[in-house]
């Protein structure tokens, strides 16, 4: 049976290989604010059976990690949702500021340099998603994978470039301005169909609701143990025992219940990798039926 390596961070899935690059952890978010549904009596019971390691005992607080994973297949290096970023100002969101965090390095670790990548992609165009799509130089932003070709899911793209143009100020904390223009100026970025291939065993789906052209990577052979790069469908290890939870930054909060719901279920009970964008380790595996939820098979990060 496939395995998460811990001490890698990476896992196989035949011929390819997923790792996962972390830009920030332990970042933690008041339960009430991330899932308004939530309520204090409940998040203390979850908080028993997932651990400090996601909530934290005291406070309640949610523990999210922001990474990117990277792919390896015989021919291409694939990058997948681009983080926070270096450098950046993001008003309202002290803690995504003028970072000057270790994403490269633990790229490097990796043995992946930004020279190497063949392939960005990016589930959708949040802040924490797209951060390090570019880097400054001399004074301007400017890809930071000069050889990789961005994709970007072209609903994804087209609603956001409206609500811009509808606004006098900069959207998502200036993010599009620093870190998607200048991959659509610099001709490196591809606007894709929900439906996509990038590669053989490597293609993006529809998973619409947290944004409106959110999409989803499957990775590997369907018919045999693969992984399913989810993005924020879900963005904590709660939302396994309350799919219905949608979090206050879902764009569609029915729509994205409705598309977490369905995606647990089609690969709960099977060895279909789940991998989120946000949840800690050791979070990362197959998942099965837990009555009117889910959870990782084996208890797989709950104590």
């Amino acid at each position: 049976m496939t395995k998460w390596n811990h001490e890698t961070d990476t896992c196989s899935f035949g011929n390819i290989n997923i790792g996962r690059v972390v830009d920030m952890e332990d970042s933690g978010f008041t339960a009430s604010m991330l899932y308004p549904d939530s309520t204090p009596e409940r998040i203390r019971s979850l908080s028993q059976r997932f651990g400090s390691q996601h909530i934290h005992p005291d406070t309640l607080d949610l523990y999210l990690s922001f990474h990117a994973y990277i792919i390896k297949t015989k021919n291409h290096i694939i990058l997948v949702d681009a983080c926070v970023g270096n450098g950046k100002k993001r008003p309202g969101r002290k803690m995504w500021t003028n970072r000057s965090g270790p994403f490269l390095d633990n790229l490097a670790r990796h043995g992946v340099t930004p020279e190497d990548i063949d392939f960005v992609m990016c589930t959708h165009m949040h802040a924490d998603h797209v951060g390090w799509n570019t880097k400054k130089v001399n004074g301007e932003w400017v890809p930071t994978f000069p050889n990789a070709q961005y994709l970007f899911a072209k609903r994804e793209y087209k609603f956001w470039e409206e609500r811009q143009a509808q606004s006098q100020d900069p959207i998502m904390y200036g993010s599009y301005a620093d870190s998607i223009l200048p991959v659509i100026k610099s001709g490196q970025a591809k606007l894709i169909g929900s439906n996509h291939e990038i590669a053989t065993g490597i293609n993006t789906e529809p998973a619409y609701g947290h944004t409106p052209g959110n999409i989803i990577l499957n990775v590997g052979e369907a018919s045999k143990t693969h992984a399913v790069i989810c993005g924020d469908v879900m963005h904590h290890p709660v939302q396994l025992a309350h799919p219905e939870w949608s979090t206050c930054f879902c764009e569609d909060k029915q729509m994205s219940r409705k598309t977490r719901t369905q995606m647990l279920g089609r690969f709960s009970n099977s060895e279909t990798f789940i991998l989120p964008a946000h949840f800690q380790l050791p979070c990362y595996g197959p998942i099965e039926r837990d009555g009117t939820g889910f959870r990782m098979k084996d208890g797989i990060g709950e104590q």
